[in-house]
């Protein structure tokens, strides 16, 4: 059975079967639907319920995902989509975890939003595991990259541009081993041809032909 990649989240999340989780994992995950937030309290509320961090380290990173001042104090009930993200974000980021789980966080996030979460995860100590479609994004935090393939889990160090470069080498490594054994079955064939060929003109164009293939 085939499953979207939110869906494999949460079957890692739920420890589903197969999947082991170490027992000292905190997580925390930043789901797209934005339900870990309450929309009758305000962003400064909501972020500090799961954190022990103080107010002022807070809103240092509300305030650089820029919600600075009293937008701190604005309920959520009444803030933009993009506003929205970057509480999630914060409040996710901010809580007593040892492991981030984000899926699409760059969604509805500006330039400058994308910019502050790429400076906030770099310096965050725990693991991140992060399902995003832009690339630059994953190019700039990653530094191992899973590959589902064939039913399998793949593991590359490096970022996803560093994983395409290994894998285009890899193609040009296997187009070359393709055309060399192309080119021995050619030879082959034509050895054969000249050891049966009677006609000596025939013969002489064979064994042209034979040479030219291989000097390749």
């Amino acid at each position: 059975m085939e499953y979207g990649k939110t869906s494999l989240i949460r079957k890692i999340i739920d420890e589903d079967k197969g999947i082991t989780l170490n027992p000292a994992l905190k997580f925390a995950y930043f789901r797209q639907n934005l339900n870990n937030l309450n929309p009758n309290k305000t962003i400064l509320e909501n972020v500090t319920e799961d954190t022990i961090q103080d107010e002022t380290t807070v809103r240092n990173v509300l305030g650089n995902l820029n919600i600075k001042n009293e937008e701190v104090y604005k309920r959520v009930s009444n803030i933009s989509g993009g506003e929205k993200v970057k509480a999630s974000l914060a409040k996710v980021i901010l809580s007593n975890t040892n492991m981030l789980i984000l899926d699409e966080p760059t969604n509805f996030l500006d330039i400058e939003g994308i910019e502050a979460l790429e400076k906030m995860l770099k310096s965050y100590c725990g693991t991140v595991l992060i399902v995003s479609h832009d690339k630059d994004f994953v190019n700039s935090i990653a530094d191992n990259v899973i590959i589902i393939k064939n039913s399998e889990l793949i593991e590359q160090e490096g970022n996803y541009s560093s994983y395409l470069e290994r894998e285009k080498e890899k193609a040009k490594s296997s187009n070359k081993s393709n055309e060399k054994l192309l080119l021995q079955f050619k030879l082959a064939k034509l050895e054969a041809e000249i050891s049966t060929t009677k006609d000596e003109a025939k013969k002489q164009e064979l064994i042209k032909e034979y040479e030219k293939l291989k000097e390749k």
